[in-house]
């Protein structure tokens, strides 16, 4: 442990003037305060980096980096590099932390001398008001229900040695990274805490249908990038699966039920070649904290299979015109 800056807040910024306020704020209101953040415009077309100045203007621990647009993967990573404190955390810009978050994760992490701490967060609406709150408990499973890169800490040392850095790609950049650091390490805590506060807009890509299957998206490139770097496991198996039936269910709703077949026996065949099928239950002790509604598509999903009807659930459930 140094004995000089403690944590770096990474934060990539596009086209956020009107969020970004919010999240800055809940960070200048910590509790802790050895820290730095880093925010990185990247590429906005908005008045974003006028906002950002005006921070980094006031309050010199703010340092902006203005730079042309390259996407969120190669944005966090160039703030890793950048990083000076010792621990690092990942704040996305329309959201925002409880006044002990730094406090609550910095104390958890260097105490412990721990690469990896892990919380849960709460998923609010437009009126700031919470939806949906995941609560973690300590064991096996649980650090793959939350993959997102927020809502924890990590040792800076352990990424850039290891060097562990976000998947560019159109999906699953974030999931790439937290399984391979996952599997750099076994000093990783969960931790009961839910400082993160997860903004749902509506209007973004992460909450809307897609349409259809993004031709720029190989599926099995994708998993077979994610097994590369997350190593084997029961837990890997079944999160693949449970991975690859939200795929196909999120962008399959807008696409044609022969694409949908494609998808589907392409996944298939990958996961046949690489033997990761995983008959892991939704309903096992294993994979404890599983939400009702992933155990029910799960379930669904096999019985479909099982009874060889997913021909059939295309036709029904696809909405995309046949190609």
């Amino acid at each position: 442990m140094s004995n000089n800056l403690a944590v770096s807040v990474i934060i990539p910024v596009y086209n956020a003037e009107k969020g970004i306020r919010k999240c800055l704020d809940s960070l200048l209101e910590q509790t802790f305060k050895n820290f730095e953040i880093i925010l990185l415009n990247d590429g906005s077309t908005d008045n974003s980096l006028k906002v950002l100045q005006t921070y980094a203007n006031h309050y010199p621990f703010v340092r902006v980096i203005d730079k042309e647009n390259e996407g969120v993967a190669k944005t966090r990573n160039r703030g890793i590099l950048l990083a000076k404190g010792d621990y690092i955390v990942f704040v996305d810009n329309d959201d925002y932390v409880n006044s002990d978050y730094l406090q609550v994760f910095y104390e958890s992490i260097s105490k412990e001398e721990m690469d990896i701490v892990l919380g849960g967060y709460r998923r609010v609406n437009q009126e700031y008001k919470i939806i949906f709150q995941q609560d973690l408990i300590d064991t096996d499973w649980s650090k793959y229900i939350v993959v997102a890169p927020w809502a924890r800490i990590y040792r800076t040392s352990f990424l850039k040695e290891n060097q562990i850095q976000f998947f560019d790609y159109p999906i699953g950049e974030d999931v790439v990274f937290s399984l391979n650091a996952y599997n750099k390490t076994d000093k990783i805590k969960i931790i009961d805490y839910n400082g993160y506060n997860w903004f749902f807009n509506e209007s973004s890509i992460s909450n809307t249908s897609q349409r259809g299957f993004n031709p720029k998206i190989d599926i099995v490139y994708f998993l077979s990038q994610l097994k590369e770097v997350a190593g084997d496991s029961i837990y890997l198996r079944y999160f693949i699966k449970r991975y690859y039936i939200w795929y196909l269910l999120f962008s399959g709703r807008s696409a044609s039920s022969s694409e949908f077949m494609n998808q589907y026996r392409m996944i298939k065949e990958w996961i046949g070649q690489e033997q990761v099928d995983s008959n892991l239950s939704p309903l096992s002790n294993k994979v404890h904290g599983e939400r009702f509604q992933i155990i029910i598509f799960i379930l669904l999903f096999r019985s479909l299979e099982s009874l060889r009807l997913m021909p059939l659930f295309s036709k029904i459930y696809c909405k995309g015109k046949k190609t």
